[in-house]
């Protein structure tokens, strides 16, 4: 039984409020130190790479490249693409799983080797906030500069 759980059943309100109050702060904190503010105006407009933690692993990645503009997709760009254009070549990290966007309707997904399609969400861009899955859940932790292929990887 989770303590929230807990202090709901056996506690009269008041005490469960302090508990809440006193541990908002702390979540606050490691959420900081866990994910990486997003800069001011966004991360830009052009290709970068999404990570994502998935599943129930912290040290499990997974890469996507994706075009970004400001907090959220590109839509214009993301159509181009999902419908034909060429996407454009970059280097992955060696070790990490990589994913392909996708777009049908009225829904953004990652296609992965090992889960295949899942949902993501139509939000902002925000590191801890942002995710989603079917099968397995995923959530950003960053976005990185997209490196082309011919790009020194040093």
């Amino acid at each position: 039984m989770s303590p929230g759980a807990f202090l709901t059943r056996h506690l009269p309100w008041r005490y469960a409020r302090l508990y809440y109050g006193a541990t908002r702060p702390l979540r606050r904190l490691v959420h900081r130190i866990r994910y990486r503010r997003m800069p001011p105006g966004g991360w830009g407009r052009g290709w970068r790479v999404l990570v994502f933690r998935y599943g129930h692993q912290p040290r499990r990645q997974l890469h996507v490249l994706a075009p970004v503009d400001g907090d959220q997709f590109d839509w214009e760009v993301l159509r181009l693409h999902v419908r034909g254009a060429p996407w454009p070549p970059h280097t992955h990290e060696a070790g990490q799983q990589t994913g392909v966007m996708g777009w049908a309707g009225h829904h953004t997904y990652v296609v992965t080797d090992e889960f295949g399609p899942q949902r993501l969400s139509m939000g902002r861009l925000v590191p801890g906030e942002f995710g989603g899955g079917v099968d397995v859940g995923f959530v950003l932790i960053d976005v990185r500069e997209a490196r082309p292929e011919d790009a020194d990887p040093a």
